[in-house]
């Protein structure tokens, strides 16, 4: 990781075509501005951890219904060939 001072109004430049500005700092907080392209995806990064953890809970979600409903199958036809 790289770590920069920037003082409120100083700017980093990424790729030359990704800016970001520090607005303002103070009150342990920093404002920053970023300016990219729109297909620049920027995401907070407990943004991208609640996504991440959502898709695996769906996952899980969707395996554990599957399994239930092949169950669900095999005990019904179990049941229709008993009777």
């Amino acid at each position: 990781m790289l770590v920069i001072s920037r003082k409120p109004g100083e700017t980093l430049v990424i790729s030359e075509n990704i800016r970001i500005t520090v607005l303002s700092s103070g009150n342990d907080k920093v404002t920053i501005g970023i300016d990219a392209p729109r297909d620049v995806k920027i995401v907070r990064q407990e943004l991208v951890e609640t996504i991440e953890a959502n898709r695996a809970s769906a996952e899980k979600i969707d395996s554990d219904n599957i399994k239930n409903i092949a169950n669900l199958i095999k005990n019904n036809k179990k049941i229709e060939n008993n009777d």
